[in-house]
């Protein structure tokens, strides 16, 4: 069974885990009271001739009135959500009982049941209200066919018709509360999909993030955005989301054009809901599959699809962009299978993604803008104020070590100061590039560049630094360049602030945190270190969202711990 939608061909736009009920404890506990007291007074002036337990029945009255008070008084004082499932669960089963003690003839008790499962449906969606309104019609009947065991004739109404408008009135508020809980989940992860992102992290990671929230609102076992971009040649792209991978970043991977093809393959504007063998029974409820009848090409792309994807069902909606970028949606699922409710509202929400992604690349081009010329405009002041008087100081030593020879004790002291402002101009003038380009080091550039640190501070300091530092880390060049001279600040203050000959730079990626680590060591003569915070390098790890952690362990090293998230 196949349910397909033909989706406009223009581009224009039209959690957690806990339910979004539509009810809250304090107006539950003010209806519950409300309820029990006019339970307790109806029955007070009316009740059946041969009723056999009066006291019993209004002593269990009274303490339901008394337990609902209390629950009203407690979540007047803590909660604000959904009740807990336990009260309207006392609630069916008090009814069931009140039901027992009048053996049926006290039909008062049985608006209790919709009470219960009205709360139940509305609090925490249609499966509960179903389960509810089943252990209520069930319940319901058992006290009918035991009052009938007493000697009681067994009456149609009790025992066919209303278990019939019990289990009626029930579904109806199972799929009410249902569908009321299901608008407002999705309406919070259209106003998540939304929010304003920091534009440091980019387009991609927007992207990520959704596509994550997408699988994690269908509880989908995976979630792949492909995508071509109007590049040339064509650039295609794949962003990929699975329960097997959660929790790690991802970065959009490269695909060829003949891979793309495949998965590109329906019609630009079919959104399909694919199941070849849908359960039977699912057939007879609206909404769950349609009806029409695909052309046997498309269904055929459909099977190929579902082998590459390594599925039987799947999800599949297009996605557009207004710069010409275009792509397909695919979501497979992991237990619950796809309605044709999903597949409009996963319409909607892509082109909200959409939306999203087109306002951030507007932002980030002005951006990119406006900071280009102004790392243009520092480039060169960098270049006349700093890297010139260096050169002009290399020039004095130059001509200091030519006045006091080579056979002079002091030229070696000079010969290392030469070397050393020879790095420092180069160091400069690579900084000025990279800042004039928007260039950083990344990968294993970036670690040669953080050892190459470590072996000028050992030549010129006589500070051991060892490097603990993974290539892989998924880091853009905005970040790698933040690295760099985070890393560089924390060997300068070892030298400036400690008296420790050995060091360790760390870095590696963990749960979508990068982790730096900069470890230098407490000599024994140095006594008890100092508490201190690096606030240049507070400074710049704020700034990119992350925080810093000073630890001293019991090894006789301290340690700065940086973390910025990815």
């Amino acid at each position: 069974m196949i349910g397909i939608r033909n989706s406009p061909a223009t581009n224009e736009a039209p959690f957690s885990d806990a339910p979004i009920g539509a009810v809250d404890a304090r107006m539950i506990g003010v209806m519950r009271c409300i309820l029990a007291f006019a339970g307790l007074v109806i029955y007070n002036f009316y009740h059946p001739d041969s009723a056999k337990f009066v006291t019993l029945t209004f002593i269990s009255l009274s303490l339901y009135y008394v337990w609902s008070a209390i629950t009203l008084l407690s979540a007047m004082r803590h909660r604000v959500g959904a009740p807990p499932r336990y009260e309207y669960w006392v609630d069916i089963f008090l009814c069931a009982y009140l039901f027992a003690l009048t053996q049926g003839n006290a039909r008062i008790f049985f608006f209790f049941f919709l009470f219960a499962i009205l709360v139940a449906s509305l609090s925490r969606g249609y499966r509960e209200g179903m389960i509810a309104t089943a252990a209520s019609v069930v319940l319901f009947v058992l006290v009918s066919l035991m009052a009938a065991t007493y000697g009681r004739s067994i009456e149609v109404e009790n025992t066919l018709v209303l278990p019939l408008y019990l289990l009626t009135i029930g579904y109806l508020l199972a799929r009410w509360g249902g569908q009321e809980i299901s608008q407002r989940h999705r309406l919070k992860l259209l106003q998540e999909t939304d929010t304003q992102w920091n534009p440091r992290f980019g387009v991609d990671n927007a992207i990520s993030k959704n596509i994550a929230r997408i699988m994690h609102f269908f509880s989908a076992d995976s979630c792949v955005l492909v995508v071509k971009r109007p590049t040339s040649p064509p650039t295609y792209l794949t962003y990929s989301e699975s329960q097997q991978a959660r929790g790690h970043p991802h970065l959009p991977t490269n695909i060829n054009e003949d891979i793309a093809s495949l998965l590109l393959n329906l019609p630009d504007t079919f959104s399909v809901c694919w199941d070849p063998n849908p359960k039977s029974w699912r057939r007879f409820f609206p909404g769950v599959n349609a009806h029409n009848v695909l052309e046997e090409s498309v269904a055929e792309k459909c099977r190929l699809l579902a082998n590459l994807l390594d599925t039987e069902a799947f999800l599949s909606v297009p996605y557009a962009q207004r710069d010409g970028t275009e792509g397909r949606v695919f979501v497979t699922p992991r237990d619950k299978p796809f309605t044709n409710h999903d597949v409009e509202f996963m319409e909607e929400l892509v082109t909200a993604i959409a939306r999203v992604v087109e306002s951030i690349q507007l932002i980030d081009e002005l951006m990119f803008k406006a900071a280009e010329h102004e790392r243009y405009r520092i480039s060169l002041d960098i270049h006349d104020t700093t890297i010139q008087p260096y050169i002009g100081l290399k020039l004095g030593l130059d001509a200091l070590k030519r006045q006091a020879g080579e056979q002079n004790p002091v030229s070696k002291g000079i010969n290392e100061l030469i070397e050393m402002t020879e790095s420092t101009i180069k160091d400069l003038r690579r900084y000025a590039k990279n800042l004039r380009d928007d260039s950083a080091p990344t990968g294993d550039s970036l670690v040669m560049a953080i050892r190459e640190q470590a072996d000028r501070f050992r030549r010129f300091y006589g500070i051991e630094v060892a490097v603990e530092c993974a290539s892989e880390v998924p880091v853009n060049s905005r970040i790698a360049g933040a690295v760099l001279q985070i890393l560089s600040e924390g060997l300068s203050n070892v030298l400036r602030h400690t008296q420790a000959k050995r060091a360790v730079v760390g870095m590696r990626c963990e749960n979508q945190q990068l982790r730096l680590d900069i470890t230098n060591e407490i000599p024994s003569n140095f006594g008890v270190a100092p508490e201190f915070t690096p606030r240049s390098i507070n400074a710049r790890v704020q700034s990119l969202g992350g925080a810093i952690f000073v630890d001293r362990n019991t090894k006789g090293f301290t340690v700065l711990q940086v973390s910025i998230p990815l």
